[in-house]
């Protein structure tokens, strides 16, 4: 058995039990509101994420090969039936558990350190299952269940509808409406203090808590450049990223109204304004808070020297409102920020060499994480320099998300290259 085989193992296994982990925990928060239990969840993931952390992530993606994998072309009728949550829950666990017995077993050829760390994660999966199942025989009754049950009734429920009958022909003159060549621009319901708003009116908000939830799931942040050719922005908003700060350069005459303008109309054009907040993508400007404010992007990330509390006034409360720091004392100072409510999340860089400062090294990152008491109240991006060659340091100092630039932006295939990052999480 080669180690290009036993790393192909743990990743397939790896990636499975991420995959349970995840599904339990959503059930818990958004089906169960079991804070308790979602913290458990939570803190076992990060557990889980610090354990797979410890094996050589290069010949993790290496061995990865998706196509020649055998088991994805096996599949059984039972993998497709989940009537209930009780059903969702035991499937999941199930997976957790035996992903980490392989995972704690494999490691050990490769990365002896892993495996008691595996051991743990196994027997807490365990622990973890009594309490989720304890907490759903309290609640009295399954939620898949009830759906089931109120999807059975309604046929039966239903009265039929009698068909309307068809209106007799007449042959009296009716009145057409010529219909203009563009639709005309709607009243706006509310009066905004920028250059332009789209249609004269703004989007309407998502709450607060829908755009964190967003937020917490992220793990990738792209820098855009609104004044990128067409082709390549359409490109882009295609590619699984979790996060786009549109970067305008000030110098630009028509900074930022036109450039911004155009990347939102390619944003619209996509349909991410319109689909659910928690699996879209989320779209800042960075520095022009105004802006950001006015046509109700979902947040706003300002550089340092800015006042956070300005900011945050000038957003409103819906929004999300993010923060460069560069130093320790500024990360501190941000995260005690973070949890009163100001920020939201923040990037600590530039971590690498970069055009525009000089790299902060992964020593802050490492820094930030050993400050960190348990889970930081906001989300962390490491930023500056960001690419294939040196995300692995970011991610060895305890960081789990990055901010990239060019190693997206200049790529010949800008979805590929995301979707290249995408797969490192």
């Amino acid at each position: 058995m080669s180690k290009r085989e036993i790393y192909r193992i743990l990743d397939a296994a790896a990636n499975r039990g991420r995959e349970a982990l995840r599904v339990v925990e959503d059930a818990a928060r958004f089906l169960e509101d079991d804070a308790e239990l979602t913290a458990r969840l939570k803190e076992t993931r990060h557990r889980f994420a610090a354990a797979q952390n410890k094996f050589d992530r290069r010949e993790r993606l290496d061995a990865r090969d998706v196509a020649a994998d055998v088991g994805t072309r096996v599949e059984t009728e039972d993998e497709y039936r989940r009537t209930s949550l009780a059903d969702v829950l035991a499937a999941n666990f199930a997976r957790l558990q035996e992903a980490s017995r392989s995972l704690e077993e494999f490691s050990k050829i490769v990365a002896p350190d892993a495996a008691r760390d595996w051991e743990q994660i196994r027997y807490a999966a365990y622990s973890l299952e009594k309490i989720a199942f304890e907490a759903l025989s309290r609640r009295g009754s399954d939620p898949f269940e009830e759906l089931a049950a109120e999807i059975a009734e309604t046929p039966a429920s239903v009265a039929p509808v009698e068909p309307e009958p068809e209106p007799e022909p007449t042959l009296e003159p009716v009145e057409t409406t010529a219909f203009p060549e563009s639709e005309p621009t709607p009243e706006p319901s509310e009066t905004v203090a920028a250059p332009f708003v789209f249609g004269g009116s703004r989007r309407p908000k998502n709450d607060r808590e829908a755009r964190r939830a967003r937020l917490e799931t992220a793990s990738l942040c792209a820098y855009v450049d609104p004044a990128r050719p067409d082709g390549e922005l359409r490109d882009l908003l295609r590619a699984e990223i979790d996060v786009f700060q549109i970067v305008v350069d000030p110098n630009s005459a028509a900074a930022p109204d036109a450039q911004t303008e155009r990347f939102f109309k390619r944003w619209r054009e996509t349909g991410s304004q319109i689909r659910d907040i928690e699996s879209r993508s989320l779209l800042f400007l960075r520095d022009y808070v105004d802006w950001a404010a006015a046509l109700s992007f979902d947040g706003a990330t300002v550089d340092r020297g800015f006042d956070w509390n300005v900011a945050r006034e000038t957003l409103g409360p819906d929004a999300l409102l993010g923060a460069t720091v560069s130093t320790l004392d500024e990360a501190e100072a941000g995260l005690r920020a973070g949890e009163l409510g100001v920020l939201d999340f923040l990037e600590v860089g530039p971590v690498f060499a970069s055009s525009k400062a000089e790299p902060t090294g992964t020593a802050l990152l490492r820094t930030i994480v050993d400050r960190v008491d348990g889970e930081p109240a906001i989300p962390l991006f490491a930023f500056g320099g960001v690419d294939f060659q040196t995300c692995d340091e970011a991610f060895d100092s305890g960081f789990e998300r990055l901010a990239v630039g060019a190693a997206i932006l200049n790529a010949p295939d800008k979805r590929a290259a995301a979707s290249r990052f995408k797969c490192l999480f």
